[in-house]
């Protein structure tokens, strides 16, 4: 039996003819499906704009500069998130500063955000916060609005694991990344995310000047003037998505709610399952939030947490840690000065922390196996 993996991709025939047109038609790099891809995440999370770029590393950088974040400027975002959420702020020139995760949640705390922005001397700096949500939760963003206001500073969700996850505000429901309580918003089309474009990603926005400003970034920085003639008015890049890649998104997004629905259905059967183990501690979402669970994580004993990796290691399943600290790696450390103690809630995340298998094609007996597996190493057969 195949080793079962912690996360997969899944194309199927409709997602193979989608592209296989695209390859043969006129168009292969910025074409047609470029912008119908753009129109069609923009309908379905209900903000004004959307530009594709080549990853969603490439959409945090551009967002910073459409940001105008500049060099001395400081960035806030959580310490448990992939690399490029704090590397995006060094592209600019500007330095990633860290407020510790919530406990319960994983997201950032908004009672640190707010002691950490009290103090004139250390927010005089800070530009933007970039709310990150973990595992496709969905951190407390009306919060994190309201607490930037208060100071003028920007507010940028990074939302690479959280397509398709929502959150209720005004008695009504909305989708992540419809930025009406931050200025533009990312996703990632990563193979492991819930769609895919091979590699790519997404900026959202209902301000022009951050949409028009992207565009112009993702393309050399090159102006159109007129027949051959164009200007580079700054310095811009190839942050180019082909066309047959957004083709690829295209016939992806219209499973998206299926697939969502698929992981929500899998989460609950682990939650169910693994409940009465009394060493694991499973994921919590916050109150008038849906999450739409790029990851499941469990956290144990940091004194078994490798033992149980290498169990199910052995037994077929793949797991993940999600993440190391940021502030641990050795460039933050060496640049910044960062060390072991400085974020402690973060840190005992690291140490307990454990994803479990978990995307739309996972099978029920794969699944079975997993959690047969996990009860079996605590002693619950």
């Amino acid at each position: 039996m195949k080793n079962i993996p912690y996360a997969s991709q899944h194309i199927d025939d409709c997602d193979i003819r989608s592209v296989t047109r695209s390859l043969k038609s006129a168009w292969i790099t910025q074409g047609p499906r470029v912008k119908e891809f753009e129109t069609a995440l923009s309908r379905y999370t209900s903000a004004r704009y959307a530009a594709c770029v080549s990853s969603g590393t490439a959409a945090l950088h551009l967002s910073v500069l459409a940001l105008n974040v500049q060099k001395g400027d400081e960035i806030i975002t959580s310490p448990i998130t992939f690399a490029a959420s704090a590397n995006c702020a060094l592209y600019a020139g500007a330095r990633p500063r860290f407020v510790d995760i919530d406990d319960k949640t994983y997201h950032i705390d908004t009672g640190k955000l707010k002691d950490f922005l009290k103090a004139p001397s250390r927010r005089k700096k800070v530009k933007l916060v970039i709310p990150v949500h973990f595992m496709g939760t969905v951190s407390d963003i009306v919060e994190i609005r309201r607490i930037c206001d208060e100071y003028g500073i920007s507010v940028l969700e990074d939302a690479a694991h959280a397509l398709g996850a929502e959150y209720k505000y005004n008695n009504s429901w909305g989708k992540v990344g419809n930025c009406k309580f931050s200025d533009a918003a990312i996703f990632s089309f990563h193979p492991i995310k819930h769609i895919t474009t091979g590699e790519g990603g997404a900026i959202l926005t209902n301000s022009r000047s951050i949409y028009k400003k992207a565009l112009k970034l993702r393309h050399h920085g090159i102006v159109r003037k007129e027949k051959w003639n164009y200007d580079i008015t700054e310095v811009g890049f190839n942050y180019r998505i082909t066309d047959f890649q957004c083709a690829l998104g295209l016939s992806q997004l219209k499973k998206l709610a299926d697939n969502v629905k698929v992981r929500r259905k899998l989460v609950s059967i682990y939650n169910e399952e693994l409940s009465d183990i009394k060493e694991v501690r499973l994921p919590n979402e916050q109150k008038d939030t849906r999450g739409s669970y790029h990851l499941y994580v469990i956290r144990v004993p940091k004194a078994k947490r490798s033992a149980l990796y290498n169990y199910l290691a052995k037994k077929g399943i793949s797991t993940q840690v999600n993440y190391t600290p940021l502030h641990l790696f050795s460039y933050y450390r060496k640049t910044f000065g960062y060390k072991l103690g400085d974020f402690p809630v973060s840190e005992k995340y690291y140490g307990e922390c454990l994803s479990l298998p978990l995307y739309a094609s996972l099978a029920e007996f794969q699944q079975r196996k997993a959690i047969e597996a996990v009860r079996g190493f605590f002693g619950y057969e």
